[in-house]
């Protein structure tokens, strides 16, 4: 038996896995490649496409499936095995339609399993794309082909404000929708948060409670800190409210956060 069988460790990327120029140490990697050689379990939950989260492939190393798209699809980066997946539902559709017909500085993107389509850009969806290395590809929501698995509504926080009011009058049911950003207001089927994908990928990987961590920073990540319960680790540079809902603290981003909660890791086992 390894030392690390049966133990979990899944991180959100951007701000915690990811550094300040949004690559993987060299630190952070040592020490996941010690963790998953022992026999630990390593993945990201993250609200990048899949497409995104593969260019940091090779170095990404994983040995359980990945929670993409904020929680729509879990997929083994190493073999491209979907496990899990949430679609919207037809009623999207209509959603978009009157979104973009109510709101016309909102721009939508419209998020499937291997591909990404923007319904109606604007410069901070243009600049989203440029950060996340997707291709920006301007196309009717006619014409881009169901099931789809998220919605991305991208405009300044208190446009967005107004159309979540007004969705969680209309459109309520049936849907999951948060903040991910101030400018980025994400929608996706009932059940597909980070909380839920990670509680549901822990369950499938037969990994009991006590050996279940995650680590976050953002907003996203409040539900898949409570996940894991006493077992939660915010970085450093997190949000006060993200600090508040964790457990414990790691160093921040650019500090080898994960290999800190990997040492400790080590100390316990």
């Amino acid at each position: 038996m390894s030392k690390f069988d049966g133990v979990f460790v899944l991180t959100d990327m951007d701000g915690t896995l990811l550094n300040s120029c949004a690559e993987i140490s060299d630190k952070d990697s040592k020490a996941i490649d010690y963790f998953i050689d022992n026999g630990g379990l390593f993945s990201v939950a993250t609200g990048r496409a899949k497409g995104s989260v593969e260019r940091f492939l090779p170095k990404l190393r994983t040995s359980a499936p990945s929670v993409v798209h904020n929680g729509s699809l879990t997929v083994d980066l190493q073999d491209n095995t979907v496990v899990r997946r949430l679609d919207l539902g037809e009623r999207a559709e209509d959603m978009v339609e009157d979104i973009l017909d109510r709101f016309p500085l909102i721009a939508i993107e419209i998020s499937l399993p291997d591909d990404q389509y923007v319904a109606r850009g604007n410069s901070l969806s243009e600049r989203h794309h440029r950060n996340v290395g997707l291709e920006y590809k301007l196309k009717s929501f006619r014409e881009v082909p169901l099931p789809w698995l998220k919605l991305n509504l991208v405009a300044d926080h208190e446009v967005l404000l107004d159309a979540r009011e007004y969705m969680m009058r209309e459109y309520k049911e049936g849907f999951f929708a948060q903040f991910s950003l101030p400018h980025y207001y994400e929608v996706m089927a009932a059940g597909a948060s980070k909380g839920d994908s990670a509680l549901w990928l822990r369950d499938y990987l037969k990994v009991g409670p006590e050996d279940f961590y995650t680590v976050g920073d953002g907003t996203n990540d409040i539900e898949l800190l409570r996940a894991s319960g006493a077992n939660s680790h915010a970085v450093a540079n997190a949000k006060p409210h993200v600090l508040e809902a964790a457990a414990s603290v790691l160093p921040d981003n650019d500090s080898g956060a994960i290999a800190a909660l990997i040492e400790k890791l080590d100390g316990k086992y």
